[in-house]
């Protein structure tokens, strides 16, 4: 069975962060004091290969108003064909996210959020379910709003232990559809140096159900593949408590 790439697809975890199935971050902050609670279900499918985590969970903690405090852990489960499924506990990641420029001061939002990620059960390693070593994921985000509208864009690099590093890069729009449903859509790009990239699209929503239960959902897919590793469809939905 060939092991997932979890290291290479680190960005990914922080999609739990965001709820969401691409990984482009955005600007905000839970605010002092206050938590933002995501557990969710997710998905990636390849060939040949489904890539289950069921939960994700992660916890937000608002430290200060600028800065946003982040721990994550998911459980993994890989069904491939004509083999018997594999679960187990996926990668961890802890992070930090830090606004020093707000749009009401400065024009423009921009936020800092480093995020590191380890393999906390060494069982999963030896049966293919992460790949070893840890990674350093360092994305720097831009956020802008007008109205209901807000657009965001990340750049940054994910330092792997035992592998090629990689570049990433992200777009995503948000639109307040609904008095309570926020709809999105977003671009993510991803590259390893001598390796084809990867273009994942995805779309998905917000609903609030009430003032401090979320309900959200995406769904995605790889564009334009070169190799079988490519995700034909990758989903998510989960609850978001505020507190």
């Amino acid at each position: 069975m060939r092991a997932v790439q979890w290291k290479a697809l680190a960005p990914l975890l922080l999609a739990a962060l965001a709820g969401s199935a691409a990984a482009t971050e955005d600007t905000g902050t839970p605010g002092n004091g206050m938590w933002e609670i995501n557990v969710g279900i997710g998905g990636q499918r390849s060939s040949g290969m489904w890539e289950l985590t069921a939960p994700e969970t992660d916890f937000n903690y608002g430290w200060g108003e600028n800065a946003q405090l982040v721990l994550g852990l998911q459980r993994v489960q890989l069904r491939e064909r004509g083999q018997d499924p594999v679960r187990g506990w996926g990668s961890a990641t802890a992070g930090v996210k830090w606004r020093f420029a707000d749009q009401d001061k400065s024009g423009i939002d921009l936020a800092l959020f480093p995020a590191f990620s380890w393999n906390p059960s060494s069982s999963a390693e030896r049966r293919g379910l992460v790949e070893p070593g840890r990674s350093l994921v360092l994305p720097l985000v831009v956020g802008f709003r007008r109205g209901g509208t807000g657009w965001y864009a990340e750049a940054g690099r994910n330092l792997i232990e035992d592998g090629d590093d990689e570049w990433l890069a992200g777009f995503k729009v948000t639109h307040a559809c609904l008095p309570s449903v926020e709809c999105r859509v977003e671009l993510q790009h991803s590259v390893v140096r001598r390796q084809f990239g990867h273009t994942e699209a995805s779309a998905g929503f917000k609903w609030s159900l009430s003032g401090n239960l979320i309900l959200q959902a995406s769904a995605g897919r790889d564009l334009h593949p070169h190799d079988a590793t490519q995700n034909q469809v990758v989903v998510y939905i989960g609850i978001q408590l505020l507190r």
